[in-house]
């Protein structure tokens, strides 16, 4: 659930990822609107949404969850009495969701606990604020610190895993990496990648759409991609980067196109290399690498047809299915 409600009214923002979650604050912070920011900063067990999951909440508006039901309400409250009350400290709050827990029940019952950092921002945080956007605006990760003195941005050294959380309630420290970590190349600006980059802008990747035809409308209508660049597929390797955090999707508006593409980038190490085709037309440009000498080994790292199998049709069906691929694979700690 991710939402903004603005003096009773409810809108849904579905394209609300971090880097318009901390707009959003930004914008109230120069209206003069101080905001809390309530945000998971541990979870043992069972529990609603993960650590770094974030809401903010002013006196005439809220954005984003932290996994809704009881546990939400209450610390909606705290927020909005820390604000009336004007105590900008940073505050922790605990939560046992067991209904047998002795201390800090919540009043939910999926059997885990979660911890929550409540902390107050103003116009003095704003160039902070701006500091985290940076990271999403202009693709420079760094490391975002929440602690009982507030927050903080460092650029620089990444964690070594995304969210970390140490210390107790008298000296605690919460740090995740922050930026566009996770870099997303569609190739080909059809439909369905128009489609694709909707969906995909949700989940906080960079995305950058390649084709080879100008004047494209589809490329012109796509308004979430980061960047979009019209390049000859034959320099297509000198611009898909390696790494873990690279993934890629070959739909091009032909076979041969397709076909030149995932051979000029299949011996890459990225997370994820796919491309859409039919189960037939896979096998024929396949066959045409192995007889090139690419090896079976690499051709069965590629996710082809790509997505998840749920009879999807149209481009807006197989954005979802590609998309719940990618998640999967994202969430894994797999490497092609």
């Amino acid at each position: 659930m991710i939402w903004i409600e603005r003096k009773n009214k409810i809108n849904s923002d579905a394209n609300m990822n971090e880097e318009h979650f901390w707009k959003n604050i930004l914008k109230e912070i120069e209206l003069g609107n101080p905001s809390v920011v309530v945000t998971i900063i541990n979870r043992e067990g069972s529990a609603p949404n993960i650590p770094g999951a974030k809401m903010f909440v002013n006196l005439d508006s809220i954005g984003g969850t932290v996994g809704g039901g009881l546990s939400e309400s209450r610390l909606l409250e705290l927020a909005k009495t820390i604000l009336k009350e004007k105590d900008f400290s940073v505050k922790t709050v605990h939560m046992e969701h067991n209904e047998n827990a002795d201390d800090n029940r919540s009043g939910m019952i999926c059997s885990g606990s979660q911890t929550f950092a409540l902390t107050p921002l103003s116009k003095d945080d704003k160039p902070t604020i701006e500091m985290i956007i940076e990271a999403y605006t202009k693709t420079k990760l760094g490391v975002l610190s929440i602690s009982n003195k507030g927050i903080n941005v460092d650029f620089g050294d990444l964690l070594t895993h995304d969210k970390s959380y140490s210390g107790d309630d008298h000296s605690w420290s919460y740090r995740e990496n922050i930026g566009f970590q996770d870099k997303f190349f569609i190739i080909g600006g059809g439909h369905v990648s128009l489609a694709l980059s909707n969906v995909i802008a949700t989940l906080g990747f960079h995305i950058t759409v390649l084709d080879d035809r100008k004047n494209l409308p589809t490329m012109a209508a796509n308004t979430c991609a980061h960047v979009k660049d019209v390049i000859s597929y034959k320099d297509i390797s000198s611009i898909i980067p390696e790494g873990n955090n690279i993934y890629v999707v070959i739909m091009t508006y032909g076979h041969q196109s397709d076909e030149l593409v995932l051979e000029s980038i299949i011996s890459k190490k990225c997370r994820y290399i796919g491309m859409m085709a039919s189960a037939a037309k896979k096998q024929q440009i396949f066959t045409n690498l192995e007889e090139k000498g690419i090896s079976k080994d690499l051709l069965n790292n590629i996710y082809s047809p790509i997505g998840i199998g749920i009879n999807s049709n149209t481009p807006e069906e197989i954005a979802v299915s590609i998309a719940a691929e990618l998640i999967k694979v994202k969430n894994s700690n797999s490497l092609n």
